[in-house]
């Protein structure tokens, strides 16, 4: 724990402070609170679980020491995690056909079949299989391991409907993409993204940046304010609204909301306007310090980031 945590006091964007440091106290008092109760089970369940946190935060630049720990931890997400390390050591938008990629495409290959083969012969996973291989609108097709090469996107659209499928979760441990990943890859975000449109998009993975990313305490304080104050929900679209909401969240701490024309800054009912303009002008000295961008730049993208905020709080998606 105490390695990996080392591995993991930079952030994602690789400067600045992560947020690890909040995440490493609230894990130790669980430990401290293990005192009373069968000791020695509670502080197995507790380290895995930390040393699993921590396992992807450092994945992205200490593969060699992250791996092995997921691994045992979690042998059924490793392969995954491993793979999208793989991919996301290679530039974006990398030539997947040139001949000195061919052992990444190999490993990245070998790596995800078994998932993609279960998917598309499993009744279980057919409708995960129909997303992928019959595709809405312009989103991209996956029916073959060549598929995934095709473009970030479809590499992205198929770990977005892997998570409902795999087996359970033995080790207990989140499974979540490192931050690290989608920060020199952005098109992986939309592997976090609701698909599904019921209670599955609940079981999509997620990414651990809200812990890999420097803190946000203004940030973190409208989204409380955000969840304390939504409205209850009814019919299982909600996870897909709730999903929405997340990821808005995430392009938030990333730096990568969409630009918008007109953007929605009214505070949720609830919320109070304060809280709301808090936490746009943190993400604009946020984006000035981190991202380096210009002080007009940083101003601009934090409006945006807290449109797409705003804008998905308290949707029920109806």
């Amino acid at each position: 724990m105490a390695a990996l945590f080392a591995l993991s006091r930079e952030s994602a964007f690789g400067n600045g402070p992560s947020s690890e440091l909040a995440a490493q106290r609230q894990a130790l008092k669980r430990m401290r609170d293990c005192e009373g109760t069968e000791i020695r089970k509670c502080l197995k369940t507790t380290y895995a679980e930390r040393n699993g946190a921590l396992a992807v935060a450092a994945l992205m630049h200490a593969p060699d020491r992250a791996l092995p720990v997921l691994r045992r931890l979690d042998p059924q997400f490793a392969p995954v995690l491993e793979a999208v390390v793989l991919w996301a050591q290679e530039p974006v938008d990398a030539d997947w056909s040139d001949a000195g990629r061919a052992g990444v495409r190999a490993r990245i290959t070998a790596l995800i079949s078994p998932y993609l083969t279960r998917m598309s012969t499993d009744e279980g996973q057919s409708y995960g299989w129909s997303i992928l291989s019959e595709p809405y609108g312009d989103s991209p097709k996956v029916r073959t391991t060549s598929d995934l090469f095709a473009s970030e996107r479809h590499f992205a659209a198929f770990l977005n409907v892997l998570g409902p499928y795999l087996d359970d979760n033995v080790g207990g441990i989140e499974r979540n993409l490192p931050c690290g990943a989608i920060v020199r890859h952005p098109a992986l975000i939309g592997a976090t993204e609701p698909v599904f449109g019921s209670t599955m998009d609940n079981f999509v993975l997620r990414n651990d940046c809200e812990q890999a990313l420097p803190p946000a305490p203004a940030l973190d304080a409208l989204a409380a304010k955000i969840l304390g104050t939504w409205p209850d929900c009814d019919g299982t679209i909600r996870f897909a609204a709730y999903r929405s909401y997340q990821t808005a969240l995430d392009r938030a701490r990333l730096g990568q909301a969409p630009h918008e024309a007109k953007p929605q800054t009214a505070a949720p009912d609830g919320v109070p306007a304060a809280t709301v303009e808090a936490a746009r002008s943190e993400l604009a000295r946020y984006y000035a310090t981190y991202l380096e961008k210009s002080a007009s730049d940083a101003a601009t993208m934090a409006t945006d980031a807290i449109s797409g905020v705003v804008s998905t709080a308290h949707n029920c998606g109806t």
